[in-house]
């Protein structure tokens, strides 16, 4: 039985995707330089909600590189890597769901 392989295309893109989204928020270099920071910094955003403390903005920010891979991959489900492109932008995307709600619960309890 001659096994075929999945074909490169589009929903490759979605592994892309994906790279670009974690690259996003990763330090690089000794200066630990990262470019969701710079970003904020460039538009006079805060980097976390509180001051200091509180939601990581970039963070969150993020999910604009995860609903796209999740999107890619689930529509062109039978190019190759999609599969590892889809349950790795899903389960990132419901953490960074997640994450806010949980802050957002936290303060409405202990307001």
């Amino acid at each position: 039985m001659i096994q075929q392989r999945k074909p490169i295309g589009l929903g490759t893109f979605s592994l892309l995707v994906i790279a670009l989204g974690f690259a996003f928020n990763y330090a690089w270099g000794p200066e630990d330089f990262r470019f969701s920071y710079y970003l904020f910094h460039q538009m006079n955003w805060p980097i976390y909600s509180n001051g200091n403390d509180g939601l990581h903005l970039p963070f969150v920010a993020t999910a604009f590189f995860w609903v796209p891979a999740v999107v890619i991959a689930r529509k062109y489900d039978y190019h190759y890597g999609t599969r590892v492109a889809f349950n790795v932008a899903r389960f990132m995307l419901i953490f960074c769901i997640l994450g806010p709600l949980v802050l957002v619960l936290n303060w409405i309890i202990h307001s």
